[in-house]
C-alpha cells in the first residue's frame, strides 16, 4: 500500500526555509528511505516548489515536487487520476488536506498516527528484510526529530 507524504507540512518548513535548510529534507528522506527498506513498503513524498539541486533520494523514496502548484493541490490533482484511491494513505497534518482527500476516497493519517505505526511493528519477526534479518527502525530519532512525546504513541 503506498503512503503519500505531504513533506514540508511533516517537516514543518515552509518551501523558502526548506530550500536552505538542506539537512532537515536530507534526514527526513533518510529515516524515510531506512523504514521503506525494512518494511517494503512504499512512499512518495510532496514537497512544494522545485529541487534547484536536483539531488537523487534515497532507496524506497520517491520524492515529487509540486512546483508551479502547492504540495497540496499536487497530491489532490495525483488522487483524481488514480482508479483506487482507497489503496492511497496520505500522511499530512493539515486536517484540510486531510479532508479533501478523504473525499476522494483516499485514506488518510497523521504524524502521531503514522509514526505509532511504524513503533507497533517495529519489533516484529514478521519485518524481515530482503536480507532475512531483522531491521531495527529508528523510532527514537523519529520521535525525536518530530519533537512528538514518546509516552503519547503507543
Amino acid at each position: 500500500m503506498p503512503y503519500w507524504l505531504d513533506g514540508n507540512n511533516l517537516i514543518g518548513q515552509p518551501a523558502c526555509v526548506a530550500q536552505n535548510d538542506k539537512e532537515t529534507r536530507k534526514n527526513f528522506l533518510a529515516l524515510l528511505s531506512q523504514y521503506s527498506i525494512s518494511r517494503r513498503h512504499k512512499f512518495v513524498v510532496f514537497f512544494d516548489g522545485d529541487d534547484f539541486d536536483r539531488t537523487k533520494p534515497p532507496s524506497g523514496v520517491l520524492v515529487r515536487y509540486s512546483a508551479p502548484l502547492s504540495s497540496d493541490a499536487a497530491i489532490l490533482e495525483k488522487l483524481r487520476g488514480v482508479e483506487t484511491q482507497g489503496n492511497i494513505i496520505v500522511v499530512t497534518n493539515d486536517r484540510e488536506l486531510s479532508n479533501r482527500c478523504r473525499s476522494t476516497g483516499a485514506r488518510t493519517m497523521d504524524w502521531a498516527q503514522f509514526a505509532s505505526q511504524m513503533s507497533a511493528g517495529s519489533n516484529s519477526p514478521t519485518h524481515k528484510s530482503r536480507k532475512t534479518r531483522e531491521e531495527k527502525i529508528p523510532i527514537d530519532e523519529w520521535i525525536d526529530f518530530f519533537g512528538l512525546d514518546k509516552d503519547s504513541i503507543d
